[in-house]
């Protein structure tokens, strides 16, 4: 039952029920429809402005993932940058320096080998941090190729280093204790068969008959032949200008075009040639010059280190 309202009537000293007409009805249900209506909106706003929706809260959940997971990478991109910064130190100030080679001009490593391009970004990834990383990484990446081709430059020098260390003669040509007298005479001397004065090119080491002779660096051999004054010879080439000489031997272990290392038998003492008593007449040639063998023969080493090197 509809609630009655009533009006007090002065006239009447009466309270009299109001009666509403269809279209005041009308009226008052369209203003509380309204009113509902405008309560439920803007209860509805104040909800999404203060509680976000579910797929608001899963979106920002996923940003924040995103944001650590991006503070990491840029840990990771800065810790990779701090560590080529090293590489690229050691390289210019320690390698390149031991192998007397130039250090790279920095402009040659910041500028890069131009093997990588650019990343190109759209326009929501337009964001400053993401780019400025973007570009950090390229940089990282040429630098990376610029190093790649500095160690395989390392890598050439040290490997022809080592050979050039493998070719240099660098050792007595005969063992120290088969040794009878070394004649360090180097320059002009009186012959001792021909009796006038004329350079000596060489070394003379003094041994008995049948002493082997070794090589002393690695090289190729471009001669087993009767040399007049030399008898029977060997001609070593080193290479990197290095040529080596054996005069006056009993025999040869060796060929012409045979490659051989250091300490490698190549052939034994004798008395062939100019020659009045067993000995090797030994020469070091260096651009085609004469120079004295005494420079090249580390006497000092050890009896066992030169078994090694004659025994291997």
């Amino acid at each position: 039952m509809a609630k009655i309202l009533y009006r007090y009537n002065a006239a009447t000293c009466q309270y009299e029920p109001i009666f509403l007409t269809s279209t005041q009805n009308t009226k008052r249900a369209f203003a509380f429809i309204g009113l509902s209506l405008l309560l439920a909106l803007t209860g509805l706003w104040y909800y999404n402005a203060r509680y976000p929706s579910l797929d608001e809260v899963k979106l920002q959940k996923e940003n924040q993932k995103m944001k650590w997971e991006w503070e990491v990478y840029l840990d990771k991109i800065n810790e990779l940058s701090n560590n080529l910064n090293r590489l690229e130190a050691t390289d210019d100030n320690q390698y390149r320096v031991l192998l007397s080679m130039t250090p790279l001009d920095q402009s040659i490593r910041t500028a890069g080998s131009g093997g990588h391009e650019p990343y190109v970004l759209g326009a929501k990834d337009q964001i400053s941090e993401i780019k400025s990383s973007y570009e950090q990484l390229y940089r990282i990446l040429n630098r990376l190729d610029v190093e790649s081709q500095s160690v395989a430059e390392l890598e050439k020098e040290i490997n022809k280093q080592e050979k050039k260390t493998s070719t240099r003669p660098a050792m007595m040509p005969i063992d120290n204790r088969q040794l009878i007298r070394f004649n360090s005479i180097f320059g002009l001397r009186l012959h001792p068969i021909y009796k006038d004065w004329r350079n000596h090119n060489g070394l003379d080491l003094t041994a008995p008959q049948g002493t082997p002779v070794y090589a002393t660096g690695d090289g190729i051999i471009t001669a087993t032949e009767w040399r007049g004054g030399y008898g029977n010879a060997i001609f070593l080439n080193h290479g990197f200008g290095f040529e080596t000489r054996y005069g006056h031997l009993s025999r040869f272990n060796s060929s012409s075009g045979q490659h051989v290392k250091r300490g490698d038998l190549i052939g034994f003492v004798g008395s062939t040639g100019a020659s009045t008593t067993p000995h090797l007449h030994y020469e070091v040639l260096y651009q085609g010059k004469y120079v004295n063998p005494i420079n090249f023969m580390y006497r000092d080493l050890k009896q066992k280190e030169y078994n090694k090197i004659i025994k291997r």
